[in-house]
């Protein structure tokens, strides 16, 4: 099955989203997939005074946009069978998930944001949004194009929702290595817990053991799985800190990506972004792609 047959690439600036849509197209490309270009513009909300010809600066507004789009493609020579430029106006988080239903993405690709203002700061960037919306895959381009993704890390948990992560990121990169790791933590309000419950180290140590050992099987079986992909599938269970774990992964030259599964499915949770998932998005040094829940946004 393919797992990208309709690619969205949420654009902005150029040449900053170049990186975007070079990676938008590579995987397009590579999965014979439909290419669509997303542009939103916010209207005049909150001018004062408002302009004195909205709809003809619109207009305008629309048509550099266009052109940009199409001098950036230009630019690195994407050339796809299929491309639909989209110009949007709007909320450009509401607007971009209205898209990714419309068409059907499979993937959507957009730049990392660094939110700078209080606001952002409170309610997230439109990249946050559009990942809390949990409509479809969301690759977060940090790094610019320079190949394909030679190795990718896929953090995982003991879920359903982990092995299929796993499954459709083999799928979309089947060239890439892929590197399961399984960060194995005691949480601390569970550890308090066994604390006043009278547990000592040795119970402590020993839950944790069991966790490893249930962690490093399931990692077995996925990799088995994958046995016949033409690249190794390396595991490795890690006992420590999930976030800070997952981001010295990502430090490693060799890694382009590393892709996230939801974590808690939890509603609280998933309105949030889990904590996990935030802090490798603010600080990985290589693209993240996060998988929203099955079913999610259906």
């Amino acid at each position: 099955m393919n797992p990208a047959r309709n690619v969205l690439a949420a654009v902005g600036r150029f040449p900053q989203n170049d990186p975007v849509l070079a990676r938008a197209a590579e995987i397009a490309r590579a999965h014979g997939a439909r290419l669509t270009i997303v542009h939103v513009i916010d209207g005049f909300i909150g001018l004062d005074p408002a302009p004195a010809d909205p709809a003809g600066i619109q207009h305008q507004i629309r048509l550099v946009a266009r052109e940009n789009i199409a001098a950036a493609l230009a630019r690195q020579a994407i050339d796809l069978p299929e491309i639909d430029i989209r110009i949007e106006t709007g909320s450009p988080a509401q607007r971009l998930v209205d898209q990714i239903h419309e068409t059907g993405a499979d993937l959507v690709v957009m730049r990392a944001h660094e939110g700078e203002s209080i606001l952002a700061k409170l309610i997230g960037s439109t990249t946050d949004r559009v990942i809390r919306a949990a409509c479809a895959p969301v690759l977060v381009v940090r790094r610019p194009v320079t190949q394909a993704y030679q190795r990718v890390v896929v953090a995982t948990e003991t879920s359903d929702e982990s092995a299929a992560v796993v499954a459709f990121v083999a799928a979309l990169f089947p060239l890439a290595g892929l590197r399961l790791i399984h960060v194995v933590q005691i949480p601390p309000p569970f550890e308090e817990a066994m604390r006043r419950a009278g547990h000592g180290q040795v119970e402590m140590a020993a839950h944790r053991d069991a966790l490893i050992a249930k962690a490093k099987g399931y990692l077995r079986g996925l990799s088995e799985q994958l046995a016949d992909r033409p690249v190794r599938t390396a595991t490795r269970v890690i006992a420590s800190d999930p976030a800070k774990s997952l981001v010295r992964a990502t430090r490693n030259p060799q890694v382009g990506l590393i892709a996230l599964g939801p974590g808690s499915t939890s509603l609280i949770r998933r309105a949030l972004l889990g904590s996990v998932a935030q802090r490798v998005l603010q600080t990985a040094a290589c693209d993240v792609l996060i998988c929203p829940p099955q079913g999610a946004g259906k």
